[in-house]
């Protein structure tokens, strides 16, 4: 069979990349120069590179001399004739599509890709994908399932197309890959209908023999536990006969893509039922080899993790490494560790505390300090230069001289309309403790700030089985931990600057409606991440069309 060779072949070429990360790691101010220096060199003749003189560029010094910090906007009009088909604007290689950030509530923005950013990005997959098979061998047992968003949404005025870069991704992985290592059909991830496309994703996988899961996040994962429940029984019904069922018929292409599996298999079905009659129906007793979970753990994404185990038994979780479309920030060295895709971008850091006082000068990473929280900010061959991403990171340690990195949270979510300044990392942290406290589930969760009658915070929530009768005992658990996480917010709360929080009770299935209208309105549905803190506008004017439940909850102090 060929897929053990493919894997074997896979561990002989990434210990190759393993092996000039390592070294590379040793000397990361070299290596990070010379990668900066080959960009330079190969965009000097763009429209950006002309601007701000690239060819006269010799050294990361005079680099961060003719580059001022960017965001979005101030990169926006190349971006823009770039789509619109114009050559040479951030790159000399031209894009040949435009990945779309997620965009959850707000507008979405078209990041430039290239050949080249591609192969950036594939040498921190290769290194990760590695030490995930070095850490968990019994990987090559069988395939991944993996959960992404299409490759082209649409096509830009210039004729580029543009969608998720996960889909490109995929896209571009050999055939044999596809076939034998990763063979859920693209045409299943185009199915826009929500339900249908789930439905015939666990219909193929579970004449599978999936090994690993492999999806940005964790929600989406539970998700699919949750529908193996809801569609079991049909979907068995549909492998012994051969056929698919989804909640609504499926086009043409997508059902001559997965024919090849849907010939009848009565000993699959057999078995299946088996488990659906004793109950044992899940994730653990379906897929015996599932082996691994890979997705965000870190920040908001942590919340959803405590679902897992329902569905998925003690299968371990492995973070999926911090990056974006904008990049790929770190690789995985196994067991936790995380550590800066040097051989990927060039990098810079501007500590938290100095970015806020107006002292923008950033560093390089071998100059960061453990324990610190650092802006990131990204310069890559896709033609972002000094990109502020707007992401807060820790250091964490160090592998050789080179930074271990872990992403906190967004930089502008922060809440301190008191001087409390509160991060949705205390947030939810302050959730689960809560929750263990007090001894229940949350489905879902979103802290708003609100400004009248007094400064106060509304707690929206939706209960994951039987709910709190009294909701002023779990205002004041969340009330006592965000005050034992933050000494601002207990002083504004004992100066009664800030008054108690009110609880909001959501109804059931309000995150689940909140998903298919966010997908509805194209948002990919992997990278769905309504924040714990803040969110805008549209999402509590969403959340509260469901029939929220205001509480008022006296809070501790």
């Amino acid at each position: 069979m060929l897929r053990p060779l493919l894997y074997q072949t896979f561990f002989t070429l990434g210990k190759r990349e393993v092996s000039r990360f390592d070294r590379d790691a040793a000397t990361p101010e070299a290596t990070q120069s010379r990668h900066l220096l080959e960009i330079i060199e190969r965009n000097a003749a763009s429209a950006f590179g002309k601007k701000h003189g690239f060819s006269s560029i010799q050294s990361v010094r005079d680099f961060q001399n003719a580059v001022a910090i960017n965001d979005y906007d101030s990169l926006s009009e190349y971006i823009n004739r770039a789509a619109d088909g114009e050559k040479g604007q951030l790159t000399v290689e031209d894009p040949f599509m435009f990945a779309t950030t997620s965009g959850t509530a707000g507008e979405r923005k078209m990041i430039p890709v290239t050949r080249s950013y591609i192969k950036e990005f594939r040498r921190a997959s290769v290194v990760s994908g590695f030490n995930l098979l070095k850490s968990h061998p019994n990987l090559t047992k069988g395939i991944a399932l993996s959960v992404f968003s299409p490759a082209e949404e649409g096509r830009t005025a210039g004729g580029i197309p543009y969608g998720a870069i996960s889909g490109r991704l995929y896209m571009e992985e050999p055939k044999l890959i596809k076939r034998f290592i990763s063979p859920i059909p693209y045409e299943v991830f185009i199915v826009k209908h929500y339900e249908s496309r789930y439905y015939t994703l666990l219909r193929l996988a579970l004449v599978l023999p999936v090994t690993v899961i492999y999806t940005l996040n964790p929600s989406t994962i539970v998700m699919l536990g949750k529908r193996l429940k809801t569609y079991g029984a049909q979907i068995v019904r549909d492998i012994a006969d051969g056929a698919i069922n989804p909640p609504q018929s499926l086009p043409k292409e997508v059902m001559d893509a997965i024919k090849p599996f849907l010939k009848p298999n009565p000993q699959r079905a057999r078995e299946l039922s088996r488990l659906l009659e004793s109950d044992q129906f899940d994730a653990r007793n379906i897929w015996p080899d599932l082996s691994l979970i890979s997705c965000w753990t870190k920040a908001a994404a942590s919340f959803y993790l405590q679902d897992l185990p329902e569905y998925f038994g003690s299968t371990p979780v492995a973070d999926i490494t911090y990056g974006a479309s904008e990049g790929r920030g770190t690789v995985n060295l196994g067991e936790g560790r995380q550590a800066l895709s040097i051989r990927s971008h060039f990098f810079e850091f501007v500590a938290v505390e100095d970015w806020e006082s107006g002292n923008k000068k950033a560093l390089l990473c071998h100059e960061l300090e453990v324990g610190r929280e650092y802006y990131i900010l990204f310069t890559t061959s896709g033609g972002l230069y000094r990109y502020h991403i707007n992401d807060i990171v820790k250091v964490v340690g160090w592998y050789n001289r080179t930074p271990l990195i872990e992403f906190l949270h967004k930089g502008g979510n922060i809440s301190s309309f008191t001087g409390e300044k509160l991060t949705e990392s205390q947030v939810t942290d302050a959730m689960l403790a809560a929750q263990k406290e007090l001894n229940f589930k949350a489905r879902f969760f979103t802290l708003i700030p609100v400004f009248r009658p007094e400064p106060h915070y509304e707690l929206y929530l939706e209960f994951d089985g039987p709910a709190i009768s009294d909701e002023t005992l779990l205002a004041s658990a969340f009330d006592r931990h965000l005050s034992r996480l933050n000494i601002e917010y207990e002083a504004k709360r004992e100066s009664h600057r800030l008054a108690d929080i009110k609880v909001v009770r959501l109804p059931a299935d309000s995150y689940e409606r909140l998903r298919k209208e966010l997908v509805g309105q194209g948002v990919p549905d992997a990278q769905i991440k309504v924040s714990h803190l803040n969110p805008k506008s549209q999402i509590r004017q969403m959340i509260e069309e469901f029939g929220a439940t205001a509480v008022s909850a006296m809070g501790s102090h």
